[in-house]
């Protein structure tokens, strides 16, 4: 005989379940050019994104909202801001899919569980999904971020030796810019082309501290782009001092990448716990 729990449930693990089923049924050829180029190995599940994306239009979502253009900001520093707003699309979309796949599922076992402790699970399993994108992005932004400034102090010391020999700074750029494939120097040399293309040294380097999102080269820029019209020995001045600057906070920064990585290894720990923890209470949940 069923209880008053289900038959409570019944109602929205029917529309739950009926409405994914609408969604899926109906909208995949429409979304199907972005699906297919979404990669399977950055989302999991990613052949069922076109569902977040139809939510999204139903809800019309607001890409342009203030909100979304400071996630877009941040991810233009790791994907370029051609593709940034893309990436932010399937993020939110992946989001949206994950949370409406796990209600029906998580209805269904509370239907059937006859147990409300079911739904906590499944809150929980939704949270976990979303906070797993955010923290994979989170990752790729630091890395990337941490990667820049710990090239930058070298870079600095090239440069303020290249201009003290009486170069000039925006040929000093270039050819260190010429000197590595990494992520720092080639954004440096997106901005020796823009200086090529007549683009002004100073906007050139207010875009090049704002694709790489440090603080530190964002007062680089700003030192350099005052120092500009003051000559050569006051910006070799400036360029020494924050590279002695910078060469303290790398090695303050190993330190602390040290202390991160053993925090780091608590992550997969509390996962796998819970993991555990639901195989466990199931059956229990099951046998109530």
């Amino acid at each position: 005989m069923q209880s008053t729990f289900q038959l409570a449930m019944l109602i929205p693990a029917t529309a739950a379940v009926g409405f994914w089923l609408i969604i899926a049924a109906k909208y995949e050829e429409k979304f199907k050019v972005i699906t297919s180029s979404i990669n399977p190995e950055d989302y999991y599940l990613s052949e069922l994104f076109y569902i977040g994306f139809q939510i999204m239009e139903m809800i019309h979502f607001n890409i342009k909202s203030d909100a979304s253009r400071k996630k877009i900001k941040l991810m233009s520093e790791v994907y370029g801001k051609k593709y940034a707003e893309y990436y932010y699309y399937v993020s939110v979309g992946g989001k949206i899919t994950y949370v409406f796949t796990v209600i029906p599922i998580i209805f269904l076992l509370a239907l059937l569980a006859n147990n409300p402790i079911a739904l906590l699970f499944g809150a929980v399993l939704a949270g976990i999904f979303i906070w797993y994108m955010n923290e994979s992005f989170q990752d790729k932004l630091t890395e990337r971020r941490e990667e820049i400034l710990a090239e930058f102090p070298q870079v600095l010391s090239k440069m303020t030796l290249l201009v003290n020999s009486g170069m000039l700074l925006r040929d000093a750029w270039n050819l260190i810019a010429n000197q590595s494939d990494t992520t720092l120097f080639q954004e440096m040399r997106l901005t020796a082309a823009q200086l090529d293309n007549g683009v002004s040294e100073p906007a050139a380097y207010r875009e090049f501290a704002e694709r790489c999102g440090v603080k530190e080269i964002r007062k680089f820029s700003s030192m350099v782009t005052q120092g500009l019209g003051k000559g050569a020995s006051e910006l070799t001045v400036f360029l020494k001092d924050m590279a002695d600057e910078l060469w303290m906070e790398k090695r303050n920064l190993v330190k602390q990448k040290g202390e991160k990585a053993n925090a780091k290894l608590l992550v997969p720990t509390v996962i796998i716990f819970i993991g555990i923890l639901f195989m466990i209470m199931a059956p229990v949940i099951a046998g109530l």
